[in-house]
């Protein structure tokens, strides 16, 4: 899906994100910088998956990456500009709320469904099928068979002597 062309301006469009972070950065614009560095991200995910890709990849898990940083990144520059400076009377699972945002959304949502989720729905219909995995075992089986004298050596006590 992401071949030729595509892919070139892809790669055009991750050096003008780089220049305009850059540029952002130095003029002191740390909210803008994440969220255009989070897009550079997740554009790397697209280049990386190649031709492996199809349009479920698009929505999931590209979307919710993009969905889930910018979302979890608003909420802790919300509340760390909330509470600058003073101690909220409530705190949320026991921690400021600026980072429970770090723990809830980009640890759980971001780390582990996401993960979780990617495995599920895309690996294998996009990494490997059941046919080729179990010619894979077979492989291996058959590698150790051939090989199993080899887990009888102990070649320390060769060079011991």
């Amino acid at each position: 899906m992401i071949q030729g062309k595509a892919k070139d301006f892809l790669w055009i469009v991750q050096g003008v994100l780089a220049f305009v972070i850059a540029t952002l950065f130095l003029t002191k614009h740390p909210t803008l910088t994440v969220f255009f560095t989070v897009l550079l991200l997740a554009n790397f995910m697209l280049i990386g998956a190649g031709s492996r890709t199809d349009k479920m990849f698009l929505i999931y898990p590209y979307g919710t990456f993009l969905l889930i940083f910018w979302a979890g990144f608003a909420g802790l520059f919300y509340y760390w500009k909330l509470y600058y400076n003073i101690v909220p009377k409530t705190l949320f699972l026991g921690m400021h709320p600026g980072t429970a945002i770090l723990w809830v959304v980009f640890l759980v949502l971001g780390g582990f469904l996401t993960t979780i989720l990617s495995y599920t729905l895309l690996f294998e219909r996009n990494v490997m099928s059941q046919k080729d995995w179990e010619a894979f075992i077979s492989d291996v089986t058959e590698f150790n068979k051939t090989h199993e004298y080899a887990l009888d050596e102990k070649p320390e006590e060769e060079i011991i002597k």
